[in-house]
């Protein structure tokens, strides 16, 4: 990979991790603070005629797959590919940590075994984006030397 290119991802995992950091350690339960704009957006879908089921704990499902995604499809590409496990691994077990400090260190937050899940399924979809996004990178490149062969011989 291109070393500009390593150095953009460098940068936007920084990022990633950071936001995460903030959004998963805050002492202030997050999505405290979001209830009212997460009321109002439900009341906005379920108006459009969105199922009564989606709601806050669906959401917050949602999120918390959302919140890995990133952090590993970032990871998987700095990683030489055969090694994408490693993430995988260092995605639960920062998961983990999370939710252990949560139940024991931040009282206004709520760890949980069912949010360790729904991040694992988030660092599974961003490692495998990450795979699809390698592969479309091989095709491309096959493909590009393969253009001048077959102009070649069609003159």
């Amino acid at each position: 990979m291109q070393t500009r290119r390593r150095s953009l991802i460098r940068g936007a995992l920084a990022a990633a991790i950071l936001l995460a950091a903030v959004l998963t350690l805050s002492p202030l339960p997050v999505q405290d603070l979001a209830f009212t704009t997460i009321d109002r957006v439900l009341g906005v879908l379920h108006a459009w005629g969105a199922p009564a089921r989606l709601d806050r704990h669906v959401l917050e499902l949602a999120a918390n797959i959302a919140l890995f995604v990133p952090l590993t499809l970032l990871a998987a590409l700095l990683v030489p590919k055969r090694t994408w496990w490693l993430v995988l691994v260092g995605a639960v077990l920062a998961s983990l940590a999370v939710e252990t400090v949560q139940a024991r260190a931040l009282p206004q937050r709520i760890g949980s075994l069912r949010d360790v899940l729904s991040n694992t399924l988030g660092a599974v979809i961003g490692i495998a984006l990450a795979a699809v996004w390698r592969a479309a990178g091989r095709r491309r490149g096959r493909q590009a030397m393969t253009l001048p062969r077959e102009r070649s011989g069609e003159g």
